[in-house]
């Protein structure tokens, strides 16, 4: 009887021993900031280290940060912020009776998104045929040999008829993507009512779009995501502007925003983004 009460205090002193972590939210999203708790028994735990800074799970983009970190003799609280969904561990160490321990908590991170979310176009809906696929075919390749006549036959027809030049007439030119969604940005600006989240959706068409030309890459299907990192590897552009512009759009187009900006402070926005990523 004396081994069992022996045995079952040891038990209850080393589980009273170990440090109690905790987190304030009860369900966590990307983007959310947090607060994180370790608290201990100095007697038995000591050197109770979190550093402040990035976590990678590659090389590419965090997947969260630990904003701050304050600590006594007996507690430590962190603020931290998730970039990512998933399940992660904070890279709290400790020693518990002079052995090294690491945290045990393990944080769940989910997504605001849907699955309903378009980014910049929606895809036209694919092609719908009936009938057996050796038909389809057959019919196809008629088709096309009947519009390759038809436009042969115009080029000859064209090439054939004398040609009138009219000095004055000149072709318009055709103005690039890019100058049409910044004069559609433009134009939204100077709305009466401007939404934030309708803005970032045209900042962020826009970007594309211009980086598109400039790296001669398609970037427009890209999620923000996978934009920013390709930017991030091809251009000069501080990763801390990458950073803040990432956690911009990530807050404002998959969270519910109604939020109508004036056009002074819809204006501050377009302008800052336009030096950090235009000029």
């Amino acid at each position: 009887m004396y081994k069992l009460i022996l045995v079952y205090s040891l038990f209850c002193f080393a589980l009273f021993a170990s440090p109690k972590e905790s987190i304030t939210n009860d369900r966590i999203f990307v983007g959310d900031k947090v607060q994180y708790e370790i608290s201990w028994d100095k007697n038995t735990v000591t050197d109770v280290i979190l550093d402040s800074g990035e976590l990678y799970e590659d090389e590419s983009l965090p997947v969260l940060e630990i904003l701050s970190v304050e600590k006594n003799d007996t507690k430590l609280t962190a603020t931290v912020i998730f970039f990512m969904a998933g399940e992660f561990y904070l890279p709290t160490v400790w020693k518990e009776n002079g052995k090294e321990v690491k945290s045990k908590l393990k944080i769940v991170v989910s997504t605001n998104l849907t699955g309903q979310e378009t980014d910049i176009e929606d895809l036209d809906p694919p092609l719908v045929f009936s009938g057996p696929y050796l038909f389809r075919l057959f019919g196809l390749i008629i088709f096309f040999c009947i519009n390759l006549y038809v436009l042969y036959a115009l080029y000859l027809y064209w090439k054939s008829k004398p040609k009138v030049i009219d000095a004055i007439w000149e072709k318009n030119p055709t103005l690039p993507e890019s100058t049409k969604r910044l004069r559609n940005l433009e134009q939204y600006l100077q709305s009466d009512a401007i939404f934030e989240k309708e803005l970032t959706f045209k900042i962020s068409e826009y970007l594309k779009e211009v980086y598109s030309e400039k790296l001669n890459e398609n970037l427009l299907g890209q999620t923000d995501s996978a934009f920013l990192s390709t930017i991030h590897d091809k251009t000069h552009i501080p990763d801390a502007m990458i950073r803040e512009i990432r956690m911009y759009f990530r807050e404002l187009k998959y969270n519910q925003s109604d939020v109508i900006l004036s056009k002074e402070k819809a204006n501050e926005i377009w302008n800052k983004i336009k030096k950090d990523f235009l000029v």
